[in-house]
C-alpha cells in the first residue's frame, strides 16, 4: 500500500511538472500569435489607414487563434473610449493576458502610442514593440528546453523526496 502511496505522489509530481511546460508552452504560443497579430496591425494601419476599432475587430475575429481573446476584450471596452483613455483600455486587457515575463513593458508602451499619433508613428511604435517581443520570444525559446527538463526534475524529485519521507 505505501508503495502505491509513493508511486501515486511521484506521478502527480511528474504531472505538475507536465503542467508547468504546457502552462509555458501556452505563454510563449500566446506570444508569437501576438507578434503576429502586431504585424498585420501594422499592416492594416500603414497600407489602408484603417482606424483602430476596425482593426481590433478584425483581429478578434480572424487574427491568429491565441491572441483573438485579446482583440475581443479591446473591442468590448473600446465603447468606454471616452470615459477612460485607449493606453488604459489597451493595459487593462493586457492583463488579462499571460505573458513570459518582461513582455508587458513593450507592450504598454505601445498602448500609449496607437491611436495619439499619425500612421507612421503608430507603425514605428508597431515596429519598435515587435522588434522587442520578436527578441524576447527567441530568448525564452533559446533555453526552453533546459527550462522544461529542470521543472519536470524539480517536480519529480519533489515528488520523489516527498514519497522516500512519507514511506
Amino acid at each position: 500500500m505505501r508503495a502505491l502511496l509513493c508511486l501515486v505522489i511521484a506521478a502527480a509530481s511528474a504531472a505538475l511538472g507536465l503542467a508547468l511546460n504546457r502552462e509555458q508552452s501556452a505563454k510563449l504560443r500566446r506570444l508569437d500569435a501576438l507578434i503576429a497579430s502586431l504585424d498585420t496591425l501594422r499592416a492594416e494601419i500603414s497600407g489602408r489607414l484603417t482606424p483602430l476599432p476596425d482593426c481590433a475587430e478584425q483581429l478578434a475575429h480572424g487574427g491568429p487563434a491565441e491572441a483573438r481573446g485579446f482583440y475581443a476584450c479591446l473591442c468590448a471596452a473600446l465603447p468606454a473610449l471616452g470615459e477612460l483613455e485607449f493606453a488604459q483600455i489597451w493595459s487593462a486587457c493586457l492583463a488579462e493576458l499571460e505573458l513570459p515575463s518582461g513582455a508587458l513593458g513593450p507592450l504598454e508602451d505601445l498602448g500609449r502610442s496607437l491611436g495619439r499619433f499619425d500612421a507612421a508613428a503608430q507603425c514605428v511604435a508597431l515596429e519598435r514593440c515587435t522588434a522587442s517581443l520578436s527578441g524576447l520570444s527567441r530568448a525564452c525559446r533559446a533555453g526552453a528546453a533546459q527550462l522544461a527538463r529542470l521543472r519536470l526534475g524539480l517536480a519529480l524529485s519533489a515528488g520523489l523526496l516527498l514519497a522516500v519521507t512519507l514511506y
